[in-house]
């Protein structure tokens, strides 16, 4: 079974875009609802499901290549990287949850002082992870140019950025209270932190994992990174107040995506070579359940990737790359339940629930604008 090769990074500014014609989405669009939505890498779309129905609801266009999306607090917008294919993107798509509309690209170039007090154009190649740490801004790794990136997603416009130590940066995870980010490097096998309320470079050095460590998750409780070491076979939980590893734990073939319920008792790690979703405890870092997805009737993972869960705890829904489609897991009875087909590529997932209002959390002061 071929292994992934390791991927690069990107970012830039604002190009408007047309709402998307009437007839690129169901006429019966709801107005409200949960949404799934799932990104297509090879198809160069992002399809919306509504994971109530278990129905699609849209599919639409994106830039290259999007790898990873991310919602905004009050479930209403979504972000995605469009990370590009053999040319490297540096966009990213701006997408309106309640239309079920692309509203805008944002270009990710910014001018930049240089050391001779010149300032000159700065495009930030491979937009990889992304997350919001306020209503309209997201932090953006770039690949190509070891920056984690501070957007304005309603303005288009990079307003900050950070320095990593690493030779490139994929993923970011947000600590519960936004204040502090995690981004992995898989080519060095390593995590890196950085205090948003800060400028300038990564706040500790590279803390070395395993080999190929990819992606990651903030524990909403403890505040422990925990990294998955794809070419390792294993787990990283991370202290980032000691720069240390407090435990390295042994998983299935190719650990891939991490996350938490928002009860935090549980971490769910993908496998996408040994075709199962692990659950671990999070208090003993003891493996207490597995769960097979299977593609089809042949001995191939059916290549789980990207995973995401609903505000309940009581789904987990799964990208796979082989068969293209997205497994519905019932967490608590610990099987698959459904599948829903998805987009050539599917890898990167979210699950969005719209609010009344986005939840109070602590923004850095840096952050607010």
């Amino acid at each position: 079974m071929p292994r992934f090769a390791p991927f690069l990074l990107s970012l830039s500014c604002l190009l408007p875009t047309p709402l998307l014609a009437q007839e690129e989405k169901p006429a019966a669009y709801p107005p409200a609802g949960d949404r799934l939505l799932v990104c297509n890498k090879a198809a160069h779309t992002l399809s919306i499901f509504s994971p109530l129905e278990r129905r699609e609801l849209a599919t639409l266009p994106t830039g290259q290549g999007p790898h990873e999306v991310a919602i905004s607090p009050d479930g209403a917008m979504a972000v995605v990287t469009d990370y590009g294919a053999q040319k490297p993107g540096q966009t990213l798509t701006v997408i309106d949850l309640t239309l079920a509309a692309v509203v805008r690209t944002i270009d990710l170039t910014m001018d930049e002082v240089q050391t001779d007090g010149t300032r000159s154009a700065k495009t930030f190649l491979r937009p990889h992870g992304v997350q919001f740490v306020a209503p309209h801004r997201v932090v953006v790794t770039s690949e190509a140019s070891r920056r984690l990136l501070l957007v304005d997603v309603e303005l288009g416009k990079i307003e900050r950025t950070w320095t990593s130590p690493q030779t490139t940066m994929h993923m970011v995870s947000l600590s519960a209270d936004r204040t502090r980010a995690a981004a992995t490097s898989i080519r060095e096998g390593s995590v890196v932190f950085f205090n948003l309320a800060a400028d300038g470079t990564a706040s500790t050095p590279p803390i070395e994992c395993a080999p190929g460590s990819e992606g990651l998750a903030i524990d909403p409780t403890t505040g422990f990174t925990w990294v998955g070491n794809r070419a390792a076979n294993t787990l990283s939980v991370v202290d980032a107040s000691t720069a240390k590893v407090l435990k390295t734990i042994a998983t299935g073939d190719f650990p891939f995506r991490l996350t938490f319920p928002t009860d935090g008792k549980h971490a769910l790690v993908t496998c996408a070579e040994g075709g199962q979703l692990q659950v671990f405890d999070t208090k003993t870092y003891e493996l207490v359940r597995e769960i097979s997805i299977h593609a089809d009737a042949s001995e191939l993972s059916a290549m789980p990737m990207g995973v995401t869960t609903d505000p309940d705890g009581k789904r987990a829904y799964v990208a796979c790359g082989r068969g293209e489609f997205v497994s519905v897991i019932d967490l608590e009875a610990g099987k698959v339940i459904d599948r829903l087909p998805a987009g050539k590529g599917c890898d990167g997932i979210a699950y969005a629930r719209p609010v009344v209002a986005a939840p109070a959390a602590a923004v850095p002061a840096r952050l607010k604008g």
